[in-house]
């Protein structure tokens, strides 16, 4: 039996995972209904003209037994002179109305959660929220900053200092990732809404999406 040329192969794994990307960023995933578009399979996006804000819940599905849940997000600035983003500038809202504020630093290194493995799992959204904007500055926001750096991930730059005040000029974008209490009740196959409010923005900014 003949084997297979293992440049063949990889030149054939490349090209699938070059056309998945490619589906990302047309948005050809298939949609569902009241929520907003999938950037990923587990990542939704709004995107205005003013700003756009991503959500990836591919880390947060993995943390239903945990006090607190990760969300990594991505926020570009299209059309405001500044946007000053801060830990009270994210919110995450349930079904029922409840309002969830960040989480703070101390509550989320007391429970030795280590931020990497979310980060591993983010990557895909990172990558694709990147890739629209890559002809624009990344602003770094570091809303959760580890004890030492972080190595061996493509999308974390040093993360020992803590950078909790964002300042986007038009035309930039950050990532992160950020933690919330866990939501009364269950996360999985739940409907929730991030919302972004600032300073510069005339009313928030917000995405709807399901933690599948």
């Amino acid at each position: 039996m003949r084997r297979p040329n293992p440049l063949v192969i990889v030149l054939f794994v490349s090209a699938t995972l070059l056309l998945a990307g490619c589906a990302y960023l047309k948005g050809t995933l298939p949609q569902e209904k009241g929520l907003h578009p999938r950037l990923t399979p587990y990542a939704y996006l709004e995107e205005g003209s003013l700003v756009a804000l991503g959500v990836d819940t591919e880390p947060t599905r993995r943390r239903e037994a945990q006090d607190f849940i990760p969300l990594a997000v991505g926020v570009a600035n299209k059309g405001l002179d500044e946007l000053t983003l801060t830990r009270e500038s994210f919110t995450l809202i349930d079904a029922e109305g409840r309002r969830y504020g960040m989480a703070s630093v101390a509550e989320v290194r007391g429970l030795g959660m280590v931020t990497t493995y979310d980060y591993r799992l983010a990557e895909q959204f990172f990558s694709v929220f990147s890739s629209r904007w890559s002809s624009w500055p990344r602003i770094s926001a570091v809303f959760f900053p580890r004890q030492a750096s972080d190595r061996g991930l493509r999308f974390v730059q040093r993360r020992s200092i803590l950078r909790e005040r964002v300042e986007l000029h038009r035309r930039s974008w950050m990532i992160d990732m950020i933690y919330f209490p866990h939501p009364e009740g269950k996360i999985l196959d739940q409907y929730f809404e991030v919302w972004l409010d600032a300073p510069e923005l005339e009313e928030p900014v917000f995405v709807k999406f399901r933690v599948r």
